[in-house]
């Protein structure tokens, strides 16, 4: 074990996620092997506080890791002296959501100036925000959803009158999402002016951004994107996976993923033409690259089912790990077993921190 590289695994925190991140890192757990490894999760409460739990107390765990039991240490901070509170080589945050999903986490694991797994700190953030990832492809041939914002500060009479103009110029169904959320935390399907109003006011509990957007009747597709063992190359990118919901919710609902995840149908690989998947693969890489990420994205788009257009849904930069997630599973179906995708995951972090680490940050 003295050649193992130690990875931190970090889970939790003060996130409308946070179950979702217990979930995924007691599957990440499970997949790292403890030859190459020497495991340390630190999980985080609520609250943000910082517990240090033992591996071998948590490896036989399958469904979530606790944040804490009762041989846990808690931490006063994750960073101690400008540097990492825990003798780790890497950092594997698989804490979803924001401060931990949009550059928040990052920018603090650049200035403890320690490897991480995934995006940095620009595509993290830009990756979060679904208005700005929208904005940044559709110069480049990418279409998404017509959409509509509104401001946590808007008041009532603000609210009556743009709730009015996005029926007028959308029609019903209507989506209502937080700007900068995950998981489907708040988001939900209107198809009254009632139901419009009571979706506004719940996804304002999670974000001060509101997107309401257009339905499109269509299918649901998903693509796994990672990045290639040479940065300079094209990223890899999966065999496509399908979304199948049969769930009342109507739509991949927070419960549809997780809570009643019988009802909905994820089929891997998806059913599509040579042609569109080709397609969509290209596209998927294209935003890989356009927004700049690093380690792994999860690209998510509609395929209109009247004419076959395109849209992108959203970008996920920190995609769920759970033992039902999207990623994992269509590289596994692209022959990239989960145990290897963690070691690409890693390998790649270590490359782009020994990169950092030539850098010069004085100026003579």
């Amino acid at each position: 074990m003295s050649s193992a590289i130690k990875v931190l695994l970090l889970y939790g925190g003060k996130s409308g996620e946070h179950e979702v991140s217990l979930m995924s890192a007691a599957s990440v757990l499970k997949n790292l092997d403890p030859q190459k490894y020497h495991i340390i999760p630190v999980g985080m409460d609520k609250d943000g506080c910082l517990f240090l739990n033992d591996y071998e107390e948590l490896r036989d765990l399958k469904n979530a890791l606790p944040v804490r039991t009762s041989r846990s240490l808690p931490l006063e901070s994750l960073i101690k002296n400008g540097k990492l509170a825990v003798d780790a080589d890497v950092v594997f945050p698989i804490a979803h959501g924001p401060l931990y999903e949009d550059g928040c986490i990052q920018g603090l694991l650049e200035l403890a100036n320690v490897a991480y797994v995934g995006c940095g700190v620009l595509a993290s953030s830009i990756g979060m925000n679904k208005d700005m990832q929208r904005r940044l492809v559709l110069g480049h041939g990418i279409k998404s959803t017509r959409y509509r914002l509104l401001s946590w500060h808007a008041s009532a009479s603000e609210t009556e009158a743009f709730c009015k103009l996005v029926v007028a110029e959308f029609g019903w169904p209507l989506f209502v999402k937080p700007c900068s959320m995950g998981s489907s935390v708040g988001i939900h399907k209107a198809t009254t002016m009632q139901e419009l109003i009571h979706a506004i006011s719940d996804a304002r509990r999670y974000d001060d951004e509101i997107m309401v957007e257009e339905f499109i009747q269509g299918r649901e597709i998903e693509l796994a994107v990672l990045e290639n063992n040479s940065p300079m190359a094209r990223p890899n990118v999966s065999l496509p996976g399908e979304i199948c919901v049969h769930h009342p919710d109507g739509f991949y609902s927070y419960s549809a993923k997780y809570l009643q995840s019988e009802q909905t149908d994820l089929i891997v690989p998806a059913m599509l033409d040579d042609q569109l998947m080709h397609r969509l693969q290209q596209m998927a890489a294209d935003i890989f690259v356009l927004l700049k990420c690093r380690g792994m994205a999860r690209i998510d788009f509609f395929v209109d089912d009247k004419n076959s257009a395109v849209y992108l849904n959203e970008v996920n930069t920190l995609p769920g790990f759970t033992s039902i997630s999207m990623y994992p599973r269509m590289w596994e179906a692209s022959g990239l077993s989960y145990p290897v995708l963690l070691d690409h995951l890693i390998n790649s972090a270590l490359a782009h921190y020994r990169c950092r680490l030539q850098l010069v940050t004085h100026y003579q």
